[in-house]
């Protein structure tokens, strides 16, 4: 196997990696979702706070781990790029501050289980 290869070979295992890690999530979510609407038992809803903690344990794990690649926006001239064409692109495209902090849960929650579905 050519260094080519084997190079496209990792990056489509890592982009398999990242997709479950998307299907997982929505999967989980649909749980929490599911538990938060329809259990009964307290140990079903005790389920939400285990679900919690082992999330953000997950979470905490990621960003030690991962926060020091975002360092590449710095020292890789395509990134550096990238991260400049970005933001050229969203200063083009004013957001509304005010907009973005008022949201409405139940909305969110249910595009979330039609896109699920």
């Amino acid at each position: 196997m050519n260094q080519d290869s084997m190079g496209r070979t990792r990056d489509i295992s890592v982009l398999q990696l990242l997709t479950r890690l998307v299907v997982e999530t929505e999967k989980l979510i649909k749980l929490a979702d599911d538990i938060n609407q329809h259990s009964k038992t307290p140990q079903a809803k005790s389920a939400m706070n285990l679900i919690g903690s082992e999330v953000n344990n997950i979470l905490q794990i990621i960003k030690i781990s991962i926060d020091p690649l975002y360092n590449l926006y710095e020292i890789d001239p395509g990134m550096k790029a990238a991260k400049q064409s970005k933001e050229a692109s969203s200063e083009k495209t004013p957001t509304n501050k005010e907009e973005t902090k008022e949201y409405d849960e139940n909305v969110l929650w249910s595009e979330l289980s039609n896109t699920s579905q």
